[in-house]
């Protein structure tokens, strides 16, 4: 009897080969990895070890916490923290070699008397447009010596974020790279970090030293209004439960919304909105396949479950295949995304802990 719980497959070989494409279209070919949010829900240690194999050692996260974790598992990674510092924390930092990102003049300020008399580096954060983390201008002019700033919190790289290179055409684009370049000219001394996923396939001026792609790697697409050139890295899965054959009209689910009718075969899946699928997407056409079949949603999607018509499938491979794939080749997460009205990240990132990772 198979195995009754959902999954979740993570094709680590497709993983790289998205690197290895941003690598290529990265200007200077030097990439880092994101690998914040457990890589985007995937798998933050498996997904890093196996780019480590490929050349990648330098790994971006949002937290210590997360920095510590990846730490046990990667002992020479370098390691940079997106939210920085928080007081007290430097000595923490310093003493397990994790960079943090500076964003602000306080953390700088605390990093500066951490760091004095001990070897330890920092990123320089500035924001060119996003009104989030990051130095503005007025606080990068009001710097009086950049020279002496970059000696004593030990900086190695300068970086900022892209708001909308996932619209290449949009102008602040080139408003953000013409206030990059700014502080560029203050800090000439230090590597740069810019592009993000989308930001590899603009023009090579917004690529910086080093590239920081994060959803990319992991198969979403950097332009969702062109073909993705990326590969497809994961197969979301869930059981069949039960099949129930229809002898007369009732109601499906929470709610009535949906009726089946007599001839009808219904199967019940054990994946539900606990496990990250959006309660939105039982009313916006989400579907399954099973092999070839494409099997509609049929009611409201519950805690645990969601129902599916799979009239038109052959019992045969109903035993051969006694699951219901929401996420695949067939249905990419970018279509998933647009059904539920969101984004590719947060379909990774919501789905649940009891969903299993499985590596390939």
């Amino acid at each position: 009897m198979p195995q009754i719980y959902a999954s979740l497959t993570v094709d680590l070989n497709a993983i790289v080969a998205n690197y290895r494409l941003l690598k290529e279209r990265h200007a200077a070919h030097h990439v880092a990895a994101v690998v914040k949010a457990d890589a985007y829900g995937l798998g933050m240690i498996p997904v890093a070890r196996r780019l480590s194999q490929e050349g990648c050692h330098t790994f971006f996260v949002a937290t210590l916490e997360e920095a510590l974790t990846l730490r046990t598992a990667m002992p020479d990674a370098t390691i940079y923290v997106f939210q920085g510092i928080g007081k007290g924390e430097a000595d923490e930092f310093i003493g397990q070699a994790i960079r943090p990102v500076l964003n602000s003049m306080e953390q700088v300020a605390w990093w500066r008397e951490a760091v004095r008399d001990k070897t330890a580096h920092a990123a320089l954060h500035v924001d060119t447009g996003m009104c989030r983390l990051g130095l503005d201008g007025r606080e990068v002019g009001q710097i009086d010596d950049p020279e002496q700033l970059v000696q004593d919190c030990q900086l190695v790289l300068l970086m900022s974020h892209l708001a909308c290179a996932s619209t290449p055409e949009h102008p602040l684009n080139e408003e953000q790279l013409a206030l990059f370049n700014e502080v560029r000219s203050v800090f000439p001394m230090l590597a740069t970090s810019f592009a993000n996923s989308a930001g590899h396939f603009l023009a090579e001026g917004f690529h910086g030293d080093m590239g920081r792609p994060g959803c990319s790697l992991y198969g979403i697409s950097p332009n969702t209004s062109l073909p993705n050139p990326m590969q497809h890295v994961v197969t979301l899965k869930g059981p069949i439960l039960q099949l129930r054959h229809i002898t007369q009209e009732q109601p499906v689910g929470y709610g009535a919304t949906a009726m089946a009718r007599p001839g009808m075969v219904l199967a019940t899946v054990g994946l539900g909105y606990a496990d990250g699928i959006h309660r939105i997407a039982g009313g916006e056409g989400l579907h399954g396949y099973i092999g070839e079949h494409k099997v509609p949603l049929m009611g409201r999607i519950s805690m645990d479950m969601t129902c599916y018509d799979v009239s038109d499938v052959p019992e045969s491979l109903l035993a051969d295949e006694p699951y219901v794939t929401l996420i695949g080749a067939q249905q990419g997460v970018d279509t998933v995304a647009e059904i539920c009205h969101t984004i590719g990240y947060e379909v990774f990132t919501r789905l649940g802990a009891r969903v299993k990772r499985v590596y390939v």
